[in-house]
Order: C-alpha cells, then sequence, then structure tokens
C-alpha cells in the first residue's frame, strides 16, 4: 500500500537507543538569546557524536548509522513560528526508527514532520505505508505513528523540515491522514518554494513577526494539496475527526470511553466515526493507542514511582490492572514493572515551546 506520489520498501529496524539525556549533561552550555537553535555535531568530540545525536534526534526516532565504521554526523538549525517550529536539516546516511516507545516517551503525538527533501533520498515504511522521497520532494510524517526509514547519501543529506500541530496540517487535508504521503512535481515545487522563504526570512524577523508565517505555510499547504487532490486518498470529515480527539482528550481516563460513547456525544453514526478514522485502524485503536501512551508517559515519570499499577490502571481508563497488563504486553512487548524499572522519563512534549528549549539545550 502506499500514499503518492512514491513507493519503496525497506527493512523494520527495532533496536532501541540505550543512552540517556542525564548522560550527556557535559554538552548543557548556556542558552542563546536568538530563538534560533543551532545544534551540529561537529560541537562535540568525534568519539562522543554517536551517542550525541541520537540523544538529539530521539524526541523523533531512534537514529543508528548505516554502518558500523561511519559515525552519525548531522545539525539542525531552527526557529519557532507559531505553533510550529521549521529549520534545516542536514545528515548523513542513517537509519531511523519511531516505534511505539519513542512515540509514548517524545509527548509529540499530536505533531506532523514535513519534510522538503534538498539533498540524499529518504525511502522507509509509515506504518503500512512505503514512501521513497528524492531530492525536490516533500514527506508527510504523522508523530504519532509509527515509521522507519534509510537515508542514502553520497556527500551530505538535507532537508527543510516543519513541524506543525496535526490540527493544522490535516485541517489543510481536509481530514484525510498524510502518513507516508511524498508530494512531487508542482505540488512540491508550490510548498517547498514557500517553506525555503520562511526560513530565509525568519533570521531577520521579531518572535511577533515570525509566528504570522504559520498563517502563510498553512496557506500554501492548502495550495499545495489541493493541487495535488487526484493523487490523494478519499477526505473523511476532519471536522469531526477535531472533535473527536478533543473529546478523547477531555475522558480518556474514562472506562466508558468508547465508540459507543462517542457517536452518541458527536451525533454521528458508527460507520462515520470509523471511516474519519480508517487509516488509523478505527476509533477503538485510536483510545487504547492514547491510553497505553499516557501510561507509559505515567510509569516513566520518576515522581510517579509510588503509584500503583492498579490505580494507575483506573486513572487511565482501564477497568483492571490486568486489563492493563495485557494491553501493554500487547502493544510494547513488555509489562508494566518492565517499563518502569527500565524506561526513560519523557523526553519531549506537544509544546513546540517546550521542544525548541530542549533542543537548545544542545546549542553551542
Amino acid at each position: 500500500m502506499s500514499h503518492y506520489v512514491g513507493s519503496v520498501t525497506i527493512d523494520v529496524y527495532l533496536r532501541e537507543s540505550d543512552c540517556d539525556l542525564r548522560d550527556l549533561t557535559y554538552h548543557a552550555r548556556v542558552p542563546m538569546n536568538s530563538a534560533r537553535i543551532r545544534v551540529s555535531t561537529r560541537s562535540v568530540d568525534p568519539a562522543d557524536a554517536n551517542e550525541f545525536w541520537r540523544v538529539v534526534t530521539r524526541p523523533f526516532f531512534v537514529t543508528e548509522p548505516i554502518g558500523a565504521d561511519t559515525p552519525l554526523q548531522g545539525s539542525i538549525s531552527a526557529l519557532p513560528i507559531g505553533t510550529s517550529l521549521i529549520g534545516e536539516t542536514t545528515f548523513n546516511a542513517q537509519k531511523y526508527n519511531r516505534s511505539k516507545v519513542v512515540i509514548a516517551e517524545s509527548g509529540l503525538d499530536d505533531q506532523y514532520m514535513i519534510q522538503v527533501v534538498l539533498g540524499g533520498l529518504v525511502s522507509g515504511d509509515a506504518d503500512g505505508v512505503d514512501f521513497v522521497a528524492r531530492p525536490g520532494d516533500i514527506a508527510f510524517f504523522d508523530l504519532g505513528r509509527t515509521w522507519t526509514a534509510d537515508v542514502e547519501t553520497e556527500a551530505t543529506g538535507r532537508t527543510i523540515t516543519l513541524l506543525a500541530p496535526r490540527s493544522l496540517v490535516e485541517a489543510e487535508s481536509k481530514g484525510r491522514s498524510l502518513h507516508g504521503t511524498v508530494l512531487r512535481g508542482v505540488p512540491a515545487v508550490v510548498l517547498a518554494q514557500c517553506m525555503q522563504s520562511v526560513v530565509l526570512a525568519l533570521p531577520h524577523l521579531d518572535p511577533d513577526a515570525a509566528a504570522g508565517y504559520e498563517d502563510v505555510v498553512a496557506s500554501l499547504l492548502r495550495v499545495s494539496l489541493g493541487i495535488a487532490e487526484p493523487d490523494l486518498s478519499p477526505r473523511p470529515d476532519h471536522s469531526l475527526r477535531d472533535r473527536a480527539y478533543a473529546y478523547i482528550a477531555e475522558h480518556l481516563s474514562e472506562t466508558w470511553l468508547g465508540p459507543t460513547s462517542m457517536c452518541a456525544a458527536l451525533s454521528v453514526s458508527r460507520a462515520q466515526l470509523y471511516r474519519a478514522f480508517a487509516s488509523d485502524g478505527g476509533i477503538a485503536l485510536v483510545i487504547r493507542r492514547k491510553r497505553l501512551e499516557l501510561v507509559y508517559r505515567e510509569l516513566t515519570r520518576a515522581e510517579m514511582s509510588n503509584e500503583t499499577t492498579d490505580a494507575l490502571a483506573l486513572r487511565c481508563g482501564f477497568t483492571s490492572k490486568s486489563q492493563l497488563a495485557r494491553a501493554f504486553k500487547d502493544f510494547y512487548g513488555m509489562t508494566p514493572s518492565q517499563a518502569r524499572t527500565d524506561g526513560r522519563r519523557t523526553i519531549g512534549d506537544p509544546s513546540i515551546a517546550r521542544l525548541h528549549r530542549r533542543l537548545e539545550f544542545f546549542s553551542p
């Protein structure tokens, strides 16, 4: 299955990074006065480059080198625009894996990553959607869903990357999931030129003016997706998706939350609700995933270490400890107690401002 504009298959990489943010405190620097983030493996000893880059990129995916003899190299230069973050990234040949664990611990599951590929080739599997993005293409990734990728480059790969709320992206796509979608041709040119212009303009603007560029990007995203309309999947009801996500967030701890209660609350049929979330496997799977991600984050918070699993299960919408344990093991491949012992604390946040501060920690 592929969303088009492009397809290719790669292997799934499952090995998780074993480094921890707390192990890299020696990289701390005084935060920059400018809102611009500048992070690079060139700022650290070459012997520390792999570990450094893994931790820098960990909110997004587990990063590994393509070969044992090729250390990881990369840089990020970015600025916030409203509720989004945009900038340039460079990299050598690398492997990426956004696993269920990374999704839960990063807290970025309500964001999209949109990448204009300027150098290199990115190919992979986006939760069952094969994709390949070449220079000039634009790739879309829902950070609430899994994906793996290989990056191939003869020299230095480069992208312009936008992190934007799902609500903004799917408002312009009319509710369609764009996970694994690759735009090419005229639609890609329209959006790519806009994003490149934004990146060039932002360093010369004050933060208030920069925030206005989010509306510019949203408008050009709407135009680009409109041009690509024949190549994209059918439109679900985007307003229904927005209302459903809001309802789930408000009632996630309630054990009665499910398709039946949501249909009644949102005044829609079960078929309408399912169609709106067909690309996610249905609304029941969305609720289950959101609950399990909340459980994982709570288990790995140091201040919650004394809460019993029974209490946590009820607080997160499960009817019992045993129901939680079964669902958790099936989803993450580990027990809640293993996650409490071996997991790391949440390293991201749905807030772009907090992600900005985390990346700023690594700026020289």
